[in-house]
């Protein structure tokens, strides 16, 4: 599985746990119900800050989006998690002063 079909299946999932349509989600983003129906087809890829807005709606790091979910390690997923969510973090600062 590569990463866009773990992104695309996690976004999914987080966006039913959540239980947001595509619609509630394209409106908490400030998108199209088509952008985010485009996305989720694999027919079109978020841009970073896209992806910040994405994770903010459905109240999940971002890094999560793009963790693969295995069952048998789930402390080392969730550590990973969170230094990718924390590197994301400092890239997005880093973008924001220039």
């Amino acid at each position: 599985m590569d990463l866009a079909e773990i992104f695309v299946g996690n976004m999914k999932k987080y966006r039913k746990a959540a239980g947001i349509s595509q619609e509630k989600l394209a409106e908490l983003c400030g998108a199209s119900h088509s952008h985010i129906r485009q996305i989720e087809c694999g027919s079109r890829y978020p841009s970073f800050g896209f992806i910040k807005r994405l994770s903010d709606a459905l109240q999940v790091p971002a890094a999560l989006l793009f963790t693969c979910q295995n069952e048998k390690k789930p402390g080392k997923e969730h550590i990973e998690a969170e230094l990718a969510e924390k590197v994301l973090q400092n890239i997005h600062s880093a973008f924001e002063k220039l």
